[in-house]
């Protein structure tokens, strides 16, 4: 895997010191939940280039971290991850260098990753499939824009990345805002050509790989599912495996493999992140931590504190008072 940070992003303007909710404001999503699973400072760094129907964005986020995100319907995403420490596991399947994963299900997909750098595209699916139908004859229906994984290999990948980072500097002469930047709308059209193709090559015409096996993430999905509607009073495994229809073993492998913990440790940092979400919120700041430690099922004030300093550094009351 490649390491460290990538030289071309050096020289690249970034908005910094963004919250979660901060990251993702204004980009074309339905829902964005993530977890912090290890210790440490969180990092969030964004360059976005927005067109009318398409954008590019470049971030950094650290430290470990899984995030559920499930763009509006009428949008896909192109990840492709470009350096990181650990792996990258999308949707439960370990990155390789030059993959792009592709995710335009209902579903959304979720990521377990650290310290790593992510160029992504996010396409109004509905130009992405006249574009993909007109370069390939095809009628519209008969486009799939499925969850796949693309490998483009070190040729074709060293030329699409490269492809992004010359977009993203032809950009930056039109700021729209802090870390925010137009896209040319002729380059737009370009683009839009450039990954029609891409799809119509890697899945359409060689079917370089096939979809993915998505059980692990719809076991994850209907225990996630029994967890947000019991925020106060969290569920047992034996309740996550009741809902998801799977025994615990299975269970365990599937959180696993979606998000590199276990669903006490995954469901248990979900919470603690939430619970960090609240206390820095600007709009309806919680009156005290004991107010934001039970809406989240946290009994224990002590217990809560403990748990939260060890993953975030700070206790959650030197957080609300840090606004």
């Amino acid at each position: 895997m490649n390491m460290g940070e990538p030289k071309q992003f050096s020289r690249f303007p970034a908005k910094i010191d963004l919250t979660h909710q901060e990251f993702w404001r204004g980009l074309p999503t339905l829902q964005a939940e993530t977890a912090q699973l290890e210790p440490g400072r969180v990092e969030y760094k964004m360059l976005q280039v927005t067109g009318r129907d398409l954008l590019i964005f470049r971030s950094k986020v650290g430290p470990k971290m899984a995030s559920t995100i499930v763009p509006s319907p009428d949008w896909i995403v192109l990840m492709a991850p470009i350096s990181w420490l650990g792996d990258y596991v999308f949707n439960g399947q370990v990155a390789r260098p030059f993959d792009v994963f592709v995710s335009g299900g209902p579903d959304g997909y979720s990521t377990t990753n650290e310290r790593r750098h992510n160029l992504a595209l996010g396409l109004r699916k509905s130009r992405l499939r006249d574009a993909c139908a007109n370069l390939s004859g095809r009628y519209i229906d008969d486009i799939a824009l499925d969850d796949q994984r693309i490998a483009l290999g070190p040729a074709l990948g060293t030329r699409f990345q490269r492809l992004l980072l010359e977009t993203i500097t032809t950009s930056l002469d039109k700021p729209l805002g802090p870390g925010k930047f137009a896209l040319d709308a002729a380059v737009e059209n370009d683009l839009f050509a450039e990954v029609a193709g891409l799809i119509i090559a890697q899945t359409i015409e060689e079917n370089a790989v096939s979809s993915p096996k998505l059980d692990p993430l719809q076991v994850v999905r209907r225990a996630e599912k029994l967890f947000e509607d019991r925020a106060t009073n969290p569920p047992s495994v034996a309740d996550l495996c009741k809902a998801a229809n799977v025994g615990a073993t299975k269970l365990h492998v599937c959180f696993n493999e979606v998000f590199g913990a276990s669903p006490i440790a995954y469901l248990q940092a979900k919470r603690l992140t939430q619970a960090r979400s609240l206390l820095l919120a600007e709009e309806g700041p919680p009156l005290s931590v004991k107010d934001v430690a039970l809406s989240l099922g946290f009994t224990h004030s002590g217990r809560f504190a403990k748990l939260y300093q060890s993953l975030f550094g700070e206790f959650p009351s030197e957080t609300l008072k840090s606004k």
